[in-house]
């Protein structure tokens, strides 16, 4: 794990690669990787690279990046890890190369040499990297299959910048910083901008299961090298609606998942909430080590948050070394500057700040490395609000927009509409229905498209084409509608899977959007702030490929959300663990926003400052939740976010 940025001119006028540029960039994320740093510059290929080191396996000088080979025909700098490096190291020495380290990036190095851009098929693990091939004078920056790596890339002068954050970008003299309206429209939408976009104009995320590609003529391509998304036969597809068939290789891939992520040089440690993804995460790990460190974070002020008595049953069951946090609104706030620093644009889930307390107890106690339990949630139907749309679809929205004519629809959409304006929840669920619109957009909606129009009025910004969006996703509407996102996810699934159940529509589009962008990258950029590295066992590609076959009405049987996870944590966890009600991992951020000390005050004063959209509007979006204080406070949240941006 760690940090890298880089920069290569792609213009016909050669200019001096500048190492205190290359210095700059690597000083801006040292906290990615606190072991060592290092830079390098070519002015023959017009390209330079930084690199910060965070020691997890090779802990030994030969470890260091960039790597070269020995011919020094190939320069890598990565960040991540290859569970499956051993495997690959042996099939490479066997095919006659020798190795000059331990380390996991020189299996990158040989496998790229002998299987070229195709290796990345066959790494397992969770990465971002760019790879330079001297002869051929090609140069790829690559993210990992789920997203659980960030990588950024900049073309502004016609020179490509990429980093693993954003804030090294902008030590790139020619980079400007200017706030993208379509993003940041997007942004309300989903709590966080969308793939490929970021806050800021002409800055980009790679999605996840892409690379980027400059050819020998300087030419830019990008390619969706992964896709968790593939066909069956119908045998197959039967084997499926057997639970036990199910229940039986989900056990056993994350037996495995968890296996191949104990793979370390230094120990690893399990962050404990006490819920089932957490606790079944300990157990599995227990079996593999018996030094296990277990780290929970609770709050002073959010009872209805706190786990600690939970997650002290099973560190007590399974013998664990286990630590505690307990922090409150004071900590929160004053680390919250801190928060939007590191996570370089707004990322509007108050996750981040026990993420960042968490990872920060885990590194005080010697721990570099945590598995955690991100991904269970949307794998295995989790969550309250996927059981309300799955109800909401199977017993109204499909059946009707089947069988109803759109005539009647919209008639009745027409009818009902005055009756709803000042429900704009509501009204944008009848318009959705009536217009044949898809009914979930996302597990972690902040504004919808009639919120906007309430706190945005004449908000109609030039929209400019933006031809990287297109090259990357070809043929997405770029507009000022979030149902452009959220359409060509589905379109690209309906592709593939013509049939996919309501279900499977709904884990497409959180793999695409809210796990990588929101979760993973929350994940990444906290527990890097503390040097800590974060590993997902639910999000091994296996286990992420198996369950896109599973049936919705297996994930959600007889009412019971993640029913089949629930049964394979039978006799692994206690009944009273499984059972009780879900609590998840969050923060109280509607008493800190409502009634604390210090946010509020912070809120108001973000509120008068402003010049940009929003400011003026809160009152006008307020009186529609002054009955919901919990949902304000998400919304609330995601302005101040926003507006807290430097």
């Amino acid at each position: 794990m760690c940090g890298f940025a880089g920069y290569l001119n792609l213009n016909e006028k050669q200019i001096k690669i500048d190492e205190q540029i290359l210095d700059a960039m690597q000083k801006s994320i040292v906290h990615r990787g606190p072991d060592a740093g290092r830079t390098w510059a070519n002015d023959e290929h017009q390209l330079g690279l930084a690199y910060r080191r965070l020691s997890i396996i090779d802990l030994s000088d030969a470890g260091m990046q960039p790597m070269f080979d020995k011919q020094r025909s190939v320069v890598v700098c990565f960040n991540g890890e290859i569970y499956n490096y051993k495997e690959l190291r042996s099939m490479l020495e066997n095919l006659g190369y020798q190795f000059f380290s331990t380390s996991d990036t020189e299996t990158i190095l040989y496998g790229y040499k002998e299987w070229g851009i195709d290796v990345i098929h066959r790494l397992v693990g969770m990465f971002a990297f760019s790879i330079y091939d001297f002869e051929k004078r090609e140069l790829y920056i690559i993210r990992d299959r789920i997203g659980v790596k960030p990588l950024y890339f900049t073309l502004q002068n016609n020179i490509l910048g990429f980093a693993s954050e954003i804030k090294a970008l902008w030590q790139l003299p020619w980079t400007r910083k200017e706030i993208s309206p379509v993003a940041a429209y997007h942004y309300l939408t989903f709590m966080v901008t969308p793939a490929p976009y970021t806050i800021f104009k002409d800055v980009y995320k790679l999605p996840a299961g892409f690379y980027l590609k400059i050819d020998c003529n300087k030419k830019l391509s990008f390619c969706e090298w992964y896709n968790p998304i593939n066909q069956i036969s119908a045998a197959e597809k039967k084997e499926f609606e057997s639970e036990q068939f199910c229940l039986e290789n989900i056990k056993s891939l994350l037996i495995e998942s968890t296996k191949k992520r104990m793979v370390s040089d230094v120990p690893v440690g399990a962050f404990l909430s006490g819920g089932i993804d957490s606790s079944l995460n300990v157990a599995l790990m227990s079996q593999l080590t018996s030094k296990l460190k277990t780290f929970t974070v609770a709050f002073s002020d959010g009872p209805e948050s706190n786990e600690l008595k939970w997650a002290r049953l099973i560190a007590q069951k399974f013998g664990t070394q286990h630590h505690e946090i307990t922090i409150s609104e004071s900590e929160a706030f004053s680390f919250y500057e801190k928060m939007v620093y590191h996570l370089d644009e707004p990322l509007a889930d108050c996750v981040c700040i026990p993420f960042y307390y968490v990872a920060k107890l885990a590194r005080d106690n010697g721990i570099k490395v945590a598995q955690v339990g991100e991904g269970a949630d949307e794998l295995f139907f989790g969550y309250d609000i996927y059981a309300n749309y799955k109800k909401i679809h199977d017993k109204f929205w499909a059946p009707t927009q089947k069988f109803m004519p759109a005539l009647i629809r919209s008639g009745a959409k027409n009818m009902l509409s005055p009756f709803l304006n000042n429900n704009p929840t509501r009204l944008d669920l009848l318009k959705n229905w009536a217009e044949q619109k898809p009914l979930f957009w996302g597990g972690a909606i902040a504004f919808n498209e009639q919120h906007k129009k309430i706190i945005l009025p004449g908000f109609n910004p030039e929209i400019e084409f933006d031809p990287i969006v297109q090259q990357i996703y070809p043929g997405m509407r770029q507009e000022l509608n979030s149902l452009a996102i959220v359409d060509y996810h589905l379109s690209k699934l309906y592709e593939l899977d013509p049939q996919a159940d309501f279900c499977k529509q709904m884990l497409c589009l959180e793999l695409k959007q809210r796990l990588p962008e929101l979760l993973l990258m929350r994940a990444d950029k906290m527990s890097m702030a503390q040097g800590v590295e974060a590993r997902e066992p639910f999000l091994d590609h296996k286990l992420v490929e198996f369950m896109m076959h599973v049936p919705g009405d297996l994930k959600f049987k007889d009412g019971i959300k993640k029913y089949l996870l629930k049964q394979i944590c039978r006799g692994i966890l206690p009944d009273s663990v499984i059972d009780r009600k879900k609590v998840g991992f969050a923060a109280p951020t509607f008493r800190w926003l409502n009634s604390g000390k210090h946010f509020p005050a912070y809120f108001q004063a973000l509120s008068s400052n402003q010049n940009t959209f929003l400011s003026s509007n809160v009152a006008d979006l307020e009186k529609f939740y002054k009955n919901n204080i919990y949902n304000f406070a998400v919304q609330k949240w995601v302005m101040q976010n926003l507006w807290a941006i430097k």
